[in-house]
């Protein structure tokens, strides 16, 4: 069969999918993998599948989209990009965190089946989810990278420290920042805060590292994926090397040899490349996972701890380890998306089904309540909005900064200086 994989952040998701099409390819599918916001829509006119592979459809244009391909006759798979989390920290939660991490939107009418990590979390959607759809568990999808390669250290480069950081919500407004929480919720501000207090920790630290340690140490950072990298070109020293927004963690990681985080999955990935990591101004809500490395809240217990640190000898927590693979991430063995091939390929063999897929995506306008200000025609006077997600236009008035694109309900900040309109 034909099947398309559509992707998020490169850095992440894509060298999972593409493990995942190497593996549905053994079983005679011809499969390609495409970015979701940006080549979307063109895959499934263009190419004209009869399997979709797509995330947890978290938005409302990841919801529609879906459904128009399920009335089209395509199969829908969804792979969970996330773990979720263990019972005992799921019910922790207060209802919208729990409603956030299950999905907003209920997607499962649209849903053939459903790719999850660990049999936990699978039983957690299975009974507190929407309505039930066929799950298969898989194992730990972001972890199979590790078994594939080799490291490439070369044996004369110069010892270096990797900071991974995690404030994505630093970058966005304060009172609203965390996608699939309600625009009222007060986690908004909580979390803002949180990020914003941690990365100017991370900043003065890393300076402060770079200073004492620039003799003996290289240094490098990576942004969380939906982080940008701006304040710190702009703050850190130039002695610090910036990795590209879209740097895959997988290879990034096999590089350094001590890992600075806060409170995030590469700590298990540096184990598994026996590299030691440190938890510095964790800001991860799940309690297991904080626990895997040495969690530091000070500068002073921070220079203390990487300067004993053995390169080469992971210092993972080896029974928050065990829990962490019994509770949340399911088997970690590197064969998760081979799994998942064969549980898709059990899913859809034989049941082709005849799609009526157009040549052009229809342009139907379905979020258009702005009217004042947002015009579906060329209006004089209005400048002309091309959306990023859909590649719509639509147009607005110049004095308007912020739209939401009335066809596909992505919300849109005009760019500082330029005509052209961004994602926010």
């Amino acid at each position: 069969m034909n099947i398309s994989i559509l992707t998020l952040a490169r850095q992440r998701d894509k060298i999972i999918d593409d493990l995942l099409a190497e593996e549905l390819s053994k079983h005679g599918h011809t499969v390609t993998v495409r970015n979701f916001i940006n080549a979307g829509r063109e895959t499934i006119t263009y190419e004209k599948p009869d399997v979709v592979v797509v995330p947890m459809p978290g938005g409302q244009y990841k919801l529609d989209f879906i459904k128009k391909c399920k009335s089209w006759g395509i199969q829908i798979i969804v792979r969970r990009g996330e773990a979720g989390m263990g019972i005992d920290q799921f019910d922790k939660l207060d209802g919208e965190r729990q409603t956030m991490i299950l999905g907003n939107w209920n997607y499962q009418p649209y849903v053939d089946l459903e790719l999850t990590w660990g049999q936990e979390f699978t039983t957690i959607l299975a009974d507190r989810g929407w309505n039930p759809v066929k799950r298969r568990v898989c194992g730990a999808f972001a972890l199979d990278p590790y078994f594939k390669h080799e490291s490439r250290i070369a044996p004369d480069r110069r010892k270096t420290i990797l900071f991974a950081t995690g404030f994505p919500t630093a970058d966005c407004k304060a009172e609203y920042c965390e996608c699939g929480l309600p625009e009222t919720s007060s986690y908004h501000e909580e979390i803002y805060d949180l990020h914003r207090s941690a990365r100017d920790k991370w900043i003065d630290a890393i300076n402060r590292l770079v200073k004492w340690f620039g003799h003996d140490w290289a240094f490098e950072l990576k942004v969380r994926p939906g982080e940008l990298t701006k304040e710190y070109l702009e703050t850190l020293s130039s002695a610090v090397k910036v990795h590209p927004v879209q740097a895959p963690s997988s290879e990034v990681l096999r590089d350094v040899d001590i890992l600075i985080h806060s409170g995030s999955t590469l700590a298990v990935e540096a184990h598994l490349l026996d590299i030691p990591s440190f938890n510095f101004c964790n800001v991860n809500p799940d309690p297991l996972l904080s626990k895997v490395s040495p969690v530091i809240e000070s500068y002073e217990e921070l220079e203390f701890n990487v300067s004993r640190a053995t390169p080469g000898r992971s210092n993972i927590n080896e029974d928050v380890f065990h829990e962490l693979k019994t509770h949340l991430y399911g088997v970690i063995d590197g064969k998760a998306c081979e799994r998942a091939a064969k549980h898709i390929h059990e899913q859809i063999n034989g049941k082709l089904v005849r799609t009526k897929i157009p040549n052009v995506w229809p342009k139907e306008v379905l979020y258009h309540e702005d009217k004042e200000n947002i015009f579906i025609e060329e209006t004089e006077g209005c400048m002309r909005w091309d959306c990023p997600c859909c590649r719509e236009s639509y147009y607005v008035k110049p004095e308007i900064d912020e739209t939401k694109c009335p066809y596909c309900s992505m919300v849109i900040k005009k760019a500082k200086n330029k005509k052209e309109s961004v994602l926010k």
